[in-house]
This record gives C-alpha cells, structure tokens and sequence, in this order.
C-alpha cells in the first residue's frame, strides 16, 4: 500500500522533472529500492530522508513534514541513548509501546508528542 511518505517522494521526484534513475544517483540508492519504497513495499531506513532533504535542498517545512511521513511509514526505529536515564527512558518507553496488554493511551502517546515536539523546535 503507497504511503503518505512514497507519495511524497514521489511528488518531489515529478516536480523537478527527474526519473527514479536520476534521484536514485542523485541520492545513492539503487532506483528499484527507491520505487519500493515510493510504492510501500519496503520502509525509509534510517536517514533515507535526510539525502533527501539534502539533495533537493528543501526548505525547512518540506524538509519537517518529510521527516514526519518518514517517521509514520517506519516499522521499526533505531535509538542509540548515551547516558543511563536515556537507557532506562527509551527502554521503558519501547516496553510500554511494544506490549498490547499495558500500551499507553492515546492521551499518554499524545502527551508524549507534544513534549518531544517542543524540545525539537527548541
């Protein structure tokens, strides 16, 4: 199923008159992982946005809601935390996230959001 994230890309790669080869070279990716994805088919991995961003020199909206679209079309996510309150952090949170019996409430996750939002927009 074509995700908000692939359709995205896939706008971007139309609106500057570029073929899947072109932002493939443009980007370093192989064109058919770049069609699966546009497609759903296969996940953003980690950063795959940010060659994005970078090559077409998107401003920093574009840039903000491809990040988000990215986010939203990932299955799974890799964090690295460097101390040990981030440890425990992400650990309870991927417990939390992870488990059907005991998953946040949609007012918990939504709470949670907002915080991490205001912290990235500093």
């Amino acid at each position: 199923m074509i995700t908000e994230f692939g359709k995205a890309i896939r706008k971007i790669r139309i609106d500057t008159d570029q073929r899947l080869a072109d932002m493939a070279k443009l980007i370093g990716k192989s064109p058919a992982f770049i069609s699966a994805i546009e497609r759903g088919e296969k996940s953003p991995p980690q950063g795959f946005e940010e060659g994005i961003v970078s090559a077409y020199q998107l401003d920093w909206e574009v840039a903000n809601l491809l990040r988000n679209l990215a986010d939203a079309s990932r299955k799974t996510f890799t964090v690295k935390p460097t101390s040990n309150l981030e440890r425990e952090a992400a650990g309870l949170m991927a417990r939390r996230m992870g488990s059907s019996f005991d998953a946040l409430s949609q007012q918990e996750l939504e709470r949670i959001v907002s915080i991490l939002k205001k912290q990235e927009d500093g």
